[in-house]
């Protein structure tokens, strides 16, 4: 159950970091589109999109790494904090796939 959930929190930590660099690596004219977590709004910032979403990244997988090599936390927690991270990273990813399809920089928008 817990390698289940370290797949889905990296999947969806990687389509949350792809879809957030679609949503904010350009501007597009008349849609004004922002980070909504604070603080990798703040990273983005100071180190530049790119960076930060790979700042992000490696950050990411140390917790995950962290989580699951410890003893500190027994297996129904770490399951229990993978899901939390699942279940806010999945929301922000809807929304991000919302955002790019009505600005329509989704890879699929010229497909139809």
């Amino acid at each position: 159950m817990l390698r289940l959930f370290v797949a889905t929190t990296i999947l969806l930590t990687c389509a949350d970091h792809w879809t957030t660099y679609l949503c904010l690596n350009s501007p597009i004219e008349g849609w004004a589109v922002s980070e909504a977590n604070p603080i990798a709004d703040w990273l983005f910032e100071w180190a530049g999109l790119g960076t930060g979403l790979m700042i992000d990244s490696l950050v990411t997988l140390g917790a995950i790494f962290f989580l699951t090599t410890t003893h500190v936390f027994d297996g129904s927690i770490k399951v229990g904090l993978l899901v939390i991270i699942s279940l806010s990273t999945g929301y922000a990813v809807v929304n991000n796939l919302e955002a790019i399809n009505r600005m329509g920089v989704a890879p699929w928008s010229g497909l139809v």
